[in-house]
């Protein structure tokens, strides 16, 4: 195998090949694939921003119910606390009530009671003799 000139010329003409289809063709697709890589890359790490912040406002979001939850518990204590002592004080009123209209009541009945025992006092002479008599048959 002997080199000549052909050799030359197709060593020229590949890298006269190579600089147009390295300017012309390799550069241009090299930057394309380089920013489509970049293009990826920044939505990879916006989509991974955004994930982050989306599990940290749920963190948020979940603590702000449970705390919610919480204050909602509490004051439902707090107005079960209220409705049973607000029971406790109409049950007490109740009582006092009735035990006042009892003793009104025992009164009356008490002071009725002593009426009727002076009115049959009073008439039971009467009635003896009425008994009396029928007994006896006789008037007086």
């Amino acid at each position: 195998m002997s080199i000549d000139y052909t050799l030359v010329v197709q060593i020229a003409l590949f890298v006269a090949l190579w600089v147009v289809l390295k300017r012309l063709w390799f550069d241009p697709a090299l930057r394309v694939i380089r920013e489509r890589t970049a293009r990826s890359e920044g939505a990879v790490r916006e989509a991974r921003a955004i994930q982050a912040e989306a599990q940290r406002l749920r963190a948020e979001h979940a603590a702000a119910l449970d705390q919610a939850k919480g204050e909602a518990q509490s004051e439902m204590q707090e107005m079960l606390r209220q409705a049973e002592a607000e029971q406790q004080r109409l049950i007490a009123e109740a009582r006092a009530e009735a035990q006042r209209t009892l003793t009104d009541v025992r009164a009356q009945v008490a002071e009725e009671v002593a009426r009727a025992r002076l009115g049959l006092r009073d008439s039971a002479g009467e009635i003896a003799r009425i008994v009396a008599q029928k007994i006896l048959g006789r008037s007086a």
